[in-house]
């Protein structure tokens, strides 16, 4: 009996011993963490102001074998844009392994928002807009910086108070409305011909539209060269 309890303790001290080498030898995961962070900040640093990286921590119950090599940070693909990347680790010695690490990059920039809710159609005004810090990884369709940019263009939807003003939330405004009486302007070398028309179509600065002549009744293509009147070249 007491030889088999002297061999039982041999081998539980021996497992022990291993047990305790094993967990001596584990890679620390604040490391490996710690390799994905200042890879993907220095990406970052390379193409943004001030970007700010967060990373979800590794499951503390995973247990990697003690890289000897030097921990090594990599990305399968080019990092340029905010938002969520993912950025693998890797060892070759002793035991190769790898890991990913699902990181978030964060810009903050001034953008145009919207102040107040504003309904379809509406023409902005500078009340109805301020700035505000906002990241740009969450953002797809881009933003505006300047609210001088906005202001004077017409909203195509309803928009809450909040929102984000982006190129395709806005028109510019129409200065021709359908079936406006307008100014036809007829251009031919110095010689310059006005007359009464009505616009086929709403219109802005800039759009071609076409306009009827009242006087020959004949329907003629023009650009909108401000509010009420119409420029066609003869």
């Amino acid at each position: 009996m007491y030889k088999f309890v002297m061999n039982f303790l041999l081998i539980l001290s021996v497992n022990l011993l291993t047990v305790s080498a094993y967990a001596t030898n584990l890679q620390s995961l604040a490391e490996v963490e710690h390799t994905a962070y200042t890879f993907t900040l220095a990406q970052a640093q390379a193409r943004f102001n001030n970007p700010e990286i967060t990373l979800t921590p590794m499951d503390k119950r995973l247990r990697l074998q003690h890289c000897e090599s030097g921990l090594e940070a990599f990305s399968n693909r080019a990092i340029t844009k905010a938002g969520n990347v993912t950025v693998g680790v890797r060892c070759h010695q002793p035991v190769a392994w790898t890991v990913y690490l699902p990181l978030q990059i964060k810009v903050m920039k001034p953008m145009v928002v919207v102040a107040r809710p504003v309904s379809a159609d509406h023409v902005l005004t500078e009340q109805d807009l301020r700035i505000e810090h906002r990241d740009i990884g969450s953002l797809r369709q881009g933003y505006m910086a300047n609210i001088a940019a906005a202001v004077g263009q017409q909203t195509k939807y309803s928009l809450g108070m909040g929102t984000v003003i982006q190129s395709n939330h806005l028109r510019p405004l129409n200065v021709v409305k359908r079936g406006e009486s307008i100014v036809l302007v007829a251009s031919a070398g110095t010689m310059e011909v006005r007359m009464q028309g009505t616009a086929m179509s709403d219109a802005s600065l800039g759009d071609r539209v076409r306009v009827k002549n009242l006087s020959s009744e004949r329907v003629v293509e023009g650009i909108v060269d401000a509010p009420g009147v119409v420029r066609v070249t003869m």
